[in-house]
């Protein structure tokens, strides 16, 4: 269920504009989610585990059926080694799939988008509809002809998205440019009007004389393929290393920050901290299956809950501030002198330690409980 969910948020995002626009089939977008599994197997399973933890603890706990392996000597830690067990295994997969699946299908998940546009550029553009796939511009076609545009106009916006310049083409065409890595819209027998920088919507007084308008055979703009695919930044391409490249690369950082000094030093250290914290973030997310399943079990058996809602909903709050905590430290990147890597184990230790605690109190709880209701037998 829950990979189902966070699945339909990727197509949403990624590949459903992509179908719609025709540029991808339905077996090409099967493909691409396959890739996109390992992902959703990382935040899928922790949460999958914490809800089946809970529904069956709390089914248990509400059935007297806990109170009675209590009574008949079973402790609380010996009727949750198959939890345990399970978790194990599942932080071994999940570390594999963080080290090594999931940056290989990430890495070809975006090569397969790239070299979707870059085989049918002309599936961004929709017939009298405007298209702004393309930072910074608004494109507007009449007529499509084959790989020929009929009547188009753009719209060129600055960083406010207020139309600064304004162009339109009898015609026009689009081509891919391999070695730049971008799309090159040209427009053929039009004309181009500049507006003015400070204002361009105030078509009054002297801002109106400042209007430039030209007549042109042929003119174009590029668009790099990175700002339509999300550009890929340093932290990004991080996350996206395997277990070997990232120890390469943290490595190579290292010898970097020896042998620099000044700013130089400290832009090196900025990028040694955000390697270290791409490597622990992984680890961490990886070991968030035994830490959930450590919190689960205390609180299955205190919720006493059967319902299947409420269990679900308990689920998803732990693991929502849970994700909260991880992301804060993501946002402390670039402050290496506080060790953010280090601090991606907080929200394990949290949960772990407050399980711990709890398992020992219930454990010490439901002792108390059978002993008395044995000693009632007996009287």
């Amino acid at each position: 269920m829950f990979a189902s969910i966070l699945l339909t948020g990727q197509i949403v995002k990624d590949i459903l504009g992509f179908l719609a626009q025709g540029q991808l089939d339905l077996v090409d977008s099967f493909r691409l989610l396959q890739k996109l599994f390992p992902f959703i197997f990382v935040y899928a399973l922790p949460l999958g585990l914490l809800t089946g933890i809970l529904l069956t603890m709390g089914r248990l706990s509400a059935e007297n059926e806990i109170t009675a392996m209590r009574a008949a000597g079973i402790s609380v830690f010996r009727l949750s080694c198959s939890v345990f067990v399970f978790a194990i295994l599942g932080v071994a997969f999940g570390l594999v799939v963080n080290f090594h699946y999931g940056p290989i299908a990430k890495t070809e998940y975006r090569r397969e988008l790239a070299d979707i546009v870059e085989t049918n550029p002309l599936g961004f553009i929709v017939e009298k509809t405007p298209i702004r796939d393309f930072p910074g511009y608004v494109v507007y076609v009449s007529e499509k002809e084959g790989s020929i545009l009929r009547d188009l106009y753009v719209w060129v916006l600055d960083d406010e998205n207020r139309a600064v310049k304004y162009m339109r083409g009898q015609w026009g065409e689009f081509k891919f440019l391999e070695e730049q890595n971008a799309l090159e819209l040209v427009l053929h027998e039009g004309s181009s009007e500049a507006r003015s920088e400070e204002n361009p919507e105030d078509f009054k007084g002297s801002n109106f004389s400042d209007l430039i308008s030209i007549n042109f055979e042929a003119t174009g703009f590029m668009v790099p393929l990175d700002s339509i695919l999300g550009k890929v930044t340093f932290q990004i391409k991080l996350k996206w290393m395997t277990y070997n490249q990232l120890r390469s690369q943290i490595q190579q950082l290292e010898r970097d920050v020896d042998a620099a000094t000044g700013e130089a030093k400290v832009a090196a250290l900025t990028r040694l901290s955000s390697a270290k914290m791409a490597f622990h973030e992984k680890f961490a997310m990886g070991f968030s299956v035994l830490s959930f399943a450590i919190l689960g079990i205390p609180m299955g058996i205190r919720s006493q809950r059967s319902e299947t809602s409420a269990n679900l909903f308990l689920a998803i709050g732990l693991a929502l501030f849970y994700y909260i905590l991880m992301m804060a430290v993501g946002w402390m990147d670039g402050l290496y002198s506080y060790r953010p890597h280090l601090l991606y184990w907080i929200p394990n230790l949290l949960y772990q330690g407050i399980g711990f605690w709890m398992l020992f109190r219930t454990d010490n709880g439901s002792r108390r409980r059978a002993s008395l209701s044995a000693e009632k037998a007996k009287i």
